[in-house]
Parts: structure tokens; sequence; C-alpha cells
């Protein structure tokens, strides 16, 4: 079941200079509301912003074009755009000021609207929206997240239950379908609870590594108009001749591999079965899981019942890919959690992979390395 919130604007234009026709109609009934949900990019739905993401405010701009000056589009919301802002009092999202929708049935927006909790898109435009990381101007951080919406193209008034919200209790609103643009990935690790008679059995993780991570790349979307008052996806363009409209994707072309590493410390395991974080969950740029490697010791000891023991280091080495299952790649809002489980007694260390697809589903793909 989806869940929305609405954002209400509600400005009032009063100055309109030069010779651009904006009839703004002054009736309450007719501000401009938002739904906002956040969604898969397969449709598979999330939560709402404000109730589950800890999202406050995302940015917005938006496009008018007036009756009789279509060939001259307006910055509704001003050239840098709104901050729309949750209102936890009135459970509304809110713009800076309140805005109308135009008067004229011939006018229409196209609304662009998005989320980047540290920084800002390199470019925003009625068409296109680029993300760069390169590691210098713009270094991604483990909390980044990003998310881009669906383009609202050619909107006058506020939708009613429109298809996409078939089924859920949306009345009004400019339709804001947010995806994220970025994955997540967290590793953690945990020891069987055996015994063996007075044998005990504990054990360690050292010098963890995942070489070959991308930790640069560039996501570029287009869009287009479609002619009609409806959503539309951002796209890629394809390398082809002539482009084609492909699932959004980034592009690590140039970019230089890199690691995630906790080298130089020692995790120590539980023994009452329960995951010891590795690597805490970070964000990732998408991207394939082919030439990946995990490295690690695992160091395992043995202590008997007259109280001597004795210490193993068992070195694991092992392509990411060779044991993700379905998992060949760290795909846009996706959360991939692998867990290492260590047996003593048979000596084996099982891998779990786990796929959290829309941030909501889990599945489960296992492989023994022994």
């Amino acid at each position: 079941m989806k869940r929305f919130g609405y954002i209400a604007l509600i400005f009032v234009l009063t100055a309109l200079t030069g010779c651009v026709k904006t009839e703004l109609a002054p009736s309450p009934k007719d501000r401009i509301s938002f739904a906002v949900a956040s969604y898969a990019p397969s449709a598979r739905n999330s939560s709402l912003l404000a109730a589950d993401g800890g999202i406050s405010s995302f940015k917005s701009k938006a496009w008018l074009y007036a009756d009789g000056y279509m060939d001259a589009a307006q910055s509704f919301f001003g050239a840098t755009g709104e901050t729309i802002s949750w209102n936890a009092s009135t459970s509304e999202w809110l713009p800076s000021h309140p805005y109308y929708w135009p008067k004229s049935s011939e006018s229409y927006i196209n609304f662009v609207s998005w989320y980047d909790r540290n920084g800002t898109p390199n470019s925003v435009s009625e068409t296109a929206i680029t993300w760069t990381f390169d590691g210098s101007s713009r270094s991604l951080a483990t909390n980044d997240n990003l998310m881009f919406a669906d383009e609202a193209w050619r909107y006058n008034q506020n939708t009613t239950n429109a298809a996409q919200y078939t089924g859920d209790d949306v009345l009004v609103g400019v339709p804001t379908l947010f995806h994220h643009a970025l994955a997540q990935v967290r590793f953690r690790a945990k020891i069987t609870p055996v015994s063996d008679g007075g044998t005990t059995w504990s054990a360690s993780i050292t010098d963890f590594c995942v070489s070959g991570v991308y930790k640069t790349g560039t996501l570029s979307l287009v869009n287009a108009d479609p002619g009609s008052n409806q959503t539309r996806a951002w796209w890629s363009m394809s390398n082809e001749a002539t482009p084609a409209a492909t699932t959004p994707y980034w592009s690590t072309e140039g970019c230089t591999a890199d690691t995630l590493s906790r080298n130089g410390q020692t995790i120590s395991l539980t023994v009452n079965d329960t995951p010891v974080s590795i690597m805490d969950t970070r964000s990732i740029i998408p991207q394939s899981t082919q030439g990946m490697v995990l490295t690690c010791n695992c160091n395992i000891r043995t202590t008997y019942a007259d109280r001597t023991y004795m210490v193993e280091t068992v070195p694991v080495r092992i392509n990411i890919s060779d044991f993700s299952g379905d998992i060949g790649s760290w795909d846009m809002n996706h959360r991939i959690t692998y867990t290492i489980t260590v047996n003593p007694v048979t000596g084996k260390i099982l891998f779990d992979p786990a796929l959290n697809e829309g941030w909501t589903n889990d599945t489960n793909n296992l492989m023994y390395i022994e």
C-alpha cells in the first residue's frame, strides 16, 4: 500500500513584468498540491518520505507555459527552484511561498523534483539532470542519498485519483514519484554458537577488504515532453547512433576502481548467533559486481576443557560475483547485505547475501565456502 504526503503550494503572484501573460486563479481551491511517494525503478514502492525516510525537504523546479506565450517558458519556482519542506504540525509539504494554478486551461506547468542529502546535482533543466562524483569536486559520502522524481509534464490542475494511484486514498495532487539513485551495501559476520563437550570456539575477522569497487561515476538522466499531462520516467541515453530510452544507469567509464576496507582492524564475532557489523550500511554507486574480490582473515580460536587453546587463521578470498546468486550488481534503490557465518565444527564459512529490493523486501541466496 503506497502512503503519501501532500504539498500545499499557495503562492500569490502580485507583480507581473514585461509582456508575459500569467493569468492566475485567486481561488484557494485552485492552489497547487503535490502527492509525494517513493518508488523503486521497477515500480515497487517504499515508504513515505517524511514518515520513514527521515527526509524533511526536497527541491523542485517548475516551468510555466502561459496561454499565448508558449515559446517562452517561465521559471515558475524561480531560477534556483523551491525548497519543499515537511510541516509536521499540519502534515503537509510546504514551500517557502504558496502557488496557484494558471487560470487559463491552455496554460500548463512542468515539474522536476529531486533530493540530494549532501549537495546538489551538477545540473537540472526541464529535460536533463546530472550528478557526478569525481573524487575531487565531490566525493561519495557513506550517507549520501540521491533521489529523482518522475517528471510531471503539462499539468494545469490537480489530478483526481490518477491512474498510478489506483487503490490508494489519493484524491488530488501533482504526482511526485521518487526513485533512489544510489545503492546501499553492508557486510556482517557471525559465528555459529556450537560446542563439543568442554571444547568451545570463538572467532574474529581481520584485514577485511573488497577491491574492485567504483566510488566515482556519473548519472545523466534525460526526459522529453510526452505531449500530454502525465508523469514520465527519466532514462539514460544509449550509446547507439540513434538514442533510445534505457533504464537509468551510472557510467563509470574512465574511472578507477577503489576498495572498501577495514584493514588493520579486528572485529570479534559474537557467540549468540547475532551478526556483528564488519562494514556499516553505506551508499555506493550502482555497478556490476564483476571484478570485485572479497578478502579477509578469519581467526578461529579453539579452547579445550583443560583451558589450553589454539588459534588458526583461515584466509578468505572470493569473487563477490561467485557467491552472490542472483545479485550480479548493486542496483539503484537496492540494499544488499552480505553475512559471513563461521562454523568452526564443520570448518565451513557461509556467505549469505540478501537483496532488499525497493528497500522493503528480502530474498536470500546461500553458498558455502570451505
